[in-house]
């Protein structure tokens, strides 16, 4: 089984085979259909009972799907990755190790080897340094997909990154997703909570204004990780990695709730079955790939797993030392979404 290792376990060598990768796909065309299917996937999804607003909802963002989507999408892209160097994992990139740096721009994410760092000022913030650098010629961006070069602008849109507190809202959350399955702040849940939807109107813990989580560091890094064509820069794809580890280990410490402490309507893997608009159920495609959102829950089962994360062990103590609510020891009767979890056993 795969594992894909966090930034700063990487070798060299991997360091180097990950961007050679990356630059192969770049060079046969393959990796401006990943920006494509982003950009394609971010049309309002179609239900006549809400906004034709891809603001409001879309087949991979803003509601369920946005978890198992981007899992997918990863697996297509590290499938692609692969076929160029068969070593190649996808690494993650733990932010909540930055935040917590004098100086998160100096992090190894950022060296000339590695990503390169942030945009030149004068150059309209173009990135200037390392491999995905406008003046080395090797990564152009098509003008329609916010081209022609990668800019960064490290912490001008949000200052800040999340940090280990703010994780552990999230891993705190009993429930994947609770009607009506959107976007709003008052939304609880796993998921619009790790999307970084409840802000501080929403919740009196949340310690920063603005946007949260996932939606925070793509604001912080800035420039081409902020619009509909965010896969331009390959940042993306590490953070959407460690996105999806936070995911596979909440899975695992609710499943392990429910093992042990019998919470009888928490943790499904995933909700809701039916009932929500097209893309966003159970039994729905991932378009446009074949998988279906139950096919995606489980990663034992689809060849990879992660490396222990250095503040895993942290984010967890955190998440278990915030109460649970009152009414989640009551019983599914309490709550509509505990009515018919879905367990991927």
């Amino acid at each position: 089984m795969a594992i894909r290792k966090e930034i700063r376990s990487l070798s060299a060598e991997e360091r180097k085979a990950l961007v050679d990768g990356f630059l192969a796909l770049k060079k046969q065309g393959r990796y401006d259909e990943y920006v494509h299917w982003h950009h394609a996937v971010m049309v309002p999804t179609v239900d006549p009972t809400e906004p034709p607003n891809p603001d409001y909802r879309n087949g991979a963002h803003r509601g369920p799907s946005f978890l198992p989507w981007h899992r997918e999408f990863l697996m297509q892209v590290e499938a692609d990755l692969q076929k160029v160097n068969s070593s190649i994992t996808i690494p993650f990139w733990d932010w909540t190790i930055d935040s917590s740096l004098p100086d998160p721009y100096k992090s190894p994410l950022w060296s000339t080897d590695f990503m390169g760092g942030n945009g030149v000022e004068s150059d309209d913030w173009k990135v200037g340094t390392g491999p995905f650098a406008y003046a080395g010629g090797n990564w152009l961006i098509p003008i329609p997909h916010d081209g022609p070069a990668l800019v960064r602008r490290f912490g001008f849109t949000i200052p800040t990154l999340p940090t280990a507190d703010d994780v552990a809202l999230a891993m705190a959350e009993a429930f994947y997703d609770v009607p009506p399955y959107n976007s709003g702040p008052f939304t609880l849940g796993f998921r619009n909570r790790l999307e970084g939807w409840i802000t501080p109107r929403g919740d009196a813990r949340v310690k920063f204004p603005g946007s949260q989580l996932h939606n925070r560091v793509h604001l912080w890094v800035g420039g081409s990780m902020m619009p509909m064509t965010s896969p331009n820069d390959p940042i993306f794809f590490l953070h959407h990695c460690y996105i999806d580890k936070l995911w596979a280990d909440w899975q695992t410490k609710q499943d392990s709730n429910w093992k042990e402490n019998g919470y009888p309507g928490a943790a499904p893997r995933y909700n809701p079955v039916s009932g929500a608009p097209q893309g966003h159920n159970l039994q729905d495609i991932l378009k446009p790939w074949e998988h279906t959102i139950k096919d995606v829950l489980d990663i034992s089962t689809l060849g990879y797993s992660y490396e222990k994360g250095t503040n895993q062990d942290l984010i967890f103590a955190l998440a278990d030392a915030l109460k649970p609510p009152s009414w989640l020891a009551q019983g599914p009767s309490s709550f509509t979404p505990a009515r018919s979890p879905f367990w991927a056993d």
